[in-house]
């Protein structure tokens, strides 16, 4: 893959950026709401860091793909529950309050939850273990791991939690440009980087692609059915179906290219599902007001 350091840098500096801005809008409400909802709370929590996690792995010894795909896939389902989740949760009508509480205790929790997970799963499996062991292509330090995602998540939430919190005048003044500018810039980012690794794109986009589809729609199911299985609403059942099955896609590929030595298909398995959850976070936003409406706004 194309890619060398100055790409990091800039990455790393980008997704702190979108990091800080989103956080700027989490209150210490958002935890203590967590008190008045915890089993709803758990329910999206056991299925987001415990679940999806290691039905993963089963899924990567199953169908036992190349490595590169294989540690993509346990890095992305590692990972914490993405912002967006709280966007989408809202136009489909599910609880949004319950989805902005799981969003934060879940990043707040990630600086634990991710290594441990995505350390445990890729040495339970022979194919990722050989990668990242020994003499492998990959050599992993599970504290790199920790110190990047302290560098790209732990800081720039605090940051922006503790400006929200306790400036919130200066929070309602800057958000607006920093989600905006992050956001952009994000966007002009990944333009120039597929650009320039365009033809590895059009030369794995059929296979992976394919791949990234069928392991979200498994997020998603495994978000539905723990929100049945702990009796949840209509609405809270959809706010734990779209957090389980959006996740911070963003920090996986931060964390791909700066400790991973940007190992092009875990790369490309974390790019096509920053695109594709969204597409499929619509298309449930779209099916549940057609068929199942829930009346509000």
């Amino acid at each position: 893959m194309n890619y060398n350091n100055d790409y990091q840098i800039v990455l790393g500096l980008i997704l702190a950026l979108m990091i800080f801005g989103v956080a700027l809008e989490l209150r210490f409400i958002a935890f203590r709401a967590v008190l008045q909802r915890p089993v709803s709370v758990f329910a999206g929590l056991i299925g987001q860091t415990l679940f999806l996690p290691w039905i993963t792995l089963l899924i990567t010894l199953l169908l036992d793909l190349p490595a590169g795909i294989e540690l993509g896939m346990l890095l992305v389902a590692a990972s914490p529950g993405g912002n967006l989740s709280n966007i989408i949760t809202h136009l489909a009508r599910g609880n949004t309050a319950l989805s902005v509480s799981m969003t934060a205790v879940s990043s707040a929790f990630a600086i634990i939850t991710l290594p441990l997970n995505f350390t445990l799963t890729a040495h339970s499996n022979p194919v990722t273990k050989a990668m990242i062991s020994g003499t492998g292509e990959l050599h992993i330090d599970s504290l790199m791991i920790v110190k990047g995602l302290i560098i790209l998540l732990l800081l720039p939430l605090a940051l922006g939690m503790s400006i929200g919190n306790f400036a919130t005048g200066l929070a309602h003044k800057i958000t607006p440009f920093f989600k905006r500018i992050s956001s952009v810039i994000f966007l002009v980012f990944l333009v120039v980087a597929v650009g320039g690794n365009w033809k590895v794109f059009l030369d794995n986009i059929g296979f992976v692609f394919l791949i990234v589809i069928f392991h979200n729609l498994v997020a998603l199911i495994i978000g539905n059915l723990i929100a049945r299985a702990f009796q949840q609403d209509v609405s809270n059942r959809r706010a734990i179906t779209i957090e389980v099955g959006m996740q911070n896609s963003g920090l996986a590929l931060g964390l791909i290219l700066t400790q991973f030595q940007a190992e092009p298909n875990m790369a490309l398995v974390a790019a096509f599902w920053g695109i594709w959850h969204i597409v499929s976070g619509l298309l449930l936003v779209l099916f549940w007001r057609k068929f199942s409406p829930i009346e509000g706004p």
